[in-house]
Order: C-alpha cells, then structure tokens, then sequence
C-alpha cells in the first residue's frame, strides 16, 4: 500500500495540473461548440424564393438585400375582415420587444407583402401599418403584380385564392426566413390569439426569432 502511494503520488504531482488545464479546455471547447449550435433546433426547412417588392417608400426590399438578417415573412391584404388585423397585432408586439433588445432592424426584419396589391396602394399599406405603430426601419409594407405574388406565396407553401367575386384568402401563416435566407418554420399566427385561455404566449414568438441570430 505504502509502494503504491509512493508511486501514485509523483504522478498526481508531475501530471495533476496539465489534466486539470486539458479538462477546462475540454469543458471550454463543449461551451463554445455548445453555443455556438444551440440556435440550431429549427430544420432548415429549404431555401427562400427570391422575390423582389416596391415598399411604402418605393424602395426596393428583395430577398437577397434583406439577408443577414432574421426575417418575418407575412402575406397579407389590408381589407381583410379577420385574420391580418390581429396577426399585424401579434408582430407589432413582438417589434416592441425586440426593439427593447436592440435587435430590431439591425439583425431582425419584418417584411409585409400584399396580395391585394390594386386596393393597396403605397398610401393604404402606411394607413394600415401606422395603426400598429409600425417602425418602418425594421419593417416594411410592400406590394408588386397581384399573380406572381400569389405564385410566389405558393412557393413558400402558402395557399393564396381568388373568389369571382374578387374576394381574397390565404393561410395565415408567417414565415420564418433564417440570416442565409433559408425557411425555419412557419409559424401559425392563429396559435396566439384564436385560441383562448390555450393561446400560445408572445415569448414563444420572440423565443424563436431569435433562437437563429
């Protein structure tokens, strides 16, 4: 027993330090791998169309001028009678709270595209953003032709339809486009305000957003 300490020992006095040095750069490396992938949860779900629109201030805001940025993609139409009031609402909120984190506009974007681009005009999107305290440099209301929006909708897995009587529809789903312009998820706005006492908290919202910056 007392031969074995005496071997023990002189390891443990040469070696303990550089292992104790190798197990903190080991749990540092784990850190950092672990950091640097924790926002990763979201499949990448395939690559954004690209699409190019005119805003309110007849700006041209694309796909590819918006990368490097965590975007909100919603379409909508101004003259809806239910959904995209209170979507609008949901994402006005979650503008307040990313402005309070500093990351609204710098590294987070949300972008508007009208499918009803004839009833709204450059005028009627800013009447209907500034309803919800719209900041314009993080967000932006924008509209282009009437057919290769609801196409391109469609590309991003968003059914658009046209009654004869020119009534508008559309899934009410936001898409959620990662800094690479890559779809990771797509987001039922329905969850957070159409189901009661079971509505989804705007946390969860904000919580995803910035789970890809």
């Amino acid at each position: 027993m007392e031969a074995q300490d005496k071997v023990q020992r002189p390891f443990l006095k040469r070696y303990g330090f550089p292992l104790i040095v190798l197990a903190l750069c080991l749990a540092l490396g784990g850190y950092v791998l672990w950091s640097q992938n924790k926002g990763s949860s979201l499949p990448v779900q395939g690559q954004g169309e690209p699409f190019a629109y005119t805003d309110t201030e007849g700006k041209i805001v694309s796909l590819e001028n918006t990368n490097g940025k965590v975007r909100l993609l919603y379409f909508f139409f101004s003259y809806c009678p239910d959904v995209c009031p209170p979507t609008t609402f949901l994402m006005s909120q979650a503008q307040e709270k990313l402005k309070k984190d500093g990351l609204f506009g710098d590294k987070v974007q949300f972008l508007s595209v009208t499918i009803d681009p004839t009833r709204d005009t450059p005028e009627r999107l800013k009447q209907f953003a500034d309803q919800f305290d719209v900041d314009y440099a993080g967000w932006k209301f924008m509209r282009g032709d009437e057919k290769q929006t609801a196409e391109l909708a469609k590309k991003y897995q968003i059914l658009v339809t046209k009654d004869d009587k020119g009534n508008f529809g559309h899934m009410n789903l936001i898409v959620l486009l990662d800094k690479k312009g890559q779809i990771r998820d797509w987001i039922s706005a329905n969850d957070y305000f159409a189901k009661g006492k079971d509505n989804r908290p705007l946390s969860d919202l904000v919580k995803e957003i910035k789970s890809l910056l």
